[in-house]
């Protein structure tokens, strides 16, 4: 929250994607500018947790909970990203014979982007 404030001159993020749950919407909350959007879309610190609710209210944050969609949904975004060259930040490649690698890597939740899987 704090390196994106410094990095936006105090203002926040106008959306903010969220994909770590409730160990990490506190930080999401203070990185959003005042009116600004939260997407969740992900629960990897798991599905229940303290939200400060006194700071998504005062910066009158709107915040949407987000489900995967259809494979329809998929193929649109596919072609989406295609077509405008943009690309998700992709964090390490893993071989599938090094599958557990992978997890491991997950769960030691440093990693920042995508972590692939090359079958």
């Amino acid at each position: 929250g704090k390196e994106v404030l410094s990095l936006t001159g105090g203002r926040g993020a106008d959306h903010v994607i969220e994909v770590g749950g409730p160990g990490t919407l506190p930080q999401s909350i203070r990185a959003c500018r005042i009116g600004g959007h939260i997407s969740l879309i992900g629960v990897l610190t798991g599905r229940e947790g303290p939200v400060p609710t006194a700071l998504l209210m005062a910066k009158q944050i709107r915040l949407q909970g987000l489900i995967v969609g259809s494979r329809q949904n998929q193929i649109d975004m596919v072609r989406a990203m295609e077509a405008t060259d943009f690309r998700p930040v992709i964090d390490s490649v893993f071989a599938l014979e090094d599958l557990a690698n992978a997890f491991r890597h997950e769960e030691a939740g440093a990693h920042f982007g995508k972590i692939c899987v090359e079958i």
